[in-house]
């Protein structure tokens, strides 16, 4: 039997989940994390940090999409639009990173810059703005 289900009281599993799957080296400092997982295995994970009263950094990873990493984006957006209040998120996506440019695309965030040769590798990244109307799903009126 297949069980499925967000997590959100096991940050730092999510986070450790997220930054293996991302290779992102540098800790996230204070940050908050949910995921989604099945038969106890993390498959998708968002992490919040850089707080400010307008944005925070948004990291996104998914190994198995299903309609649970569906669930867990609106989730996310809930969080960061409604109970934060956040006017936008933002995201950063190593240029060669096609995969993760075209999920980030999908959800919504649109480019907003370049940061040239910011990348680990010195390669070119690609900063995301994702305002609360471009959320692919909308969000729920409460």
């Amino acid at each position: 039997m297949t069980t499925a289900q967000l997590v959100f009281d096991q940050k730092e599993r999510v986070g450790a989940w997220l930054q293996e799957q991302t290779g992102h080296k540098i800790p996230f400092g204070s940050f908050y994390a949910m995921g989604a997982e099945i038969n106890g295995q993390i498959v998708g994970g968002v992490v919040f940090n850089n707080f400010n009263e307008s944005n925070a950094t948004a990291h996104i990873a998914v190994s198995k999409p299903t309609k649970l990493f569906l669930e867990l984006l609106d989730h996310a957006a809930h969080y960061a639009f409604r109970l934060c209040k956040l006017r936008r998120l933002t995201g950063f996506v190593a240029e060669s990173n096609s995969k993760a440019l075209k999920l980030d695309k999908r959800i919504g965030f649109e480019e907003e810059g370049v940061l040239k040769h910011a990348g680990a590798d010195g390669e070119d990244v690609i900063m995301l703005v994702l305002w609360p109307e471009n959320y692919f799903r909308g969000l729920k009126d409460e």
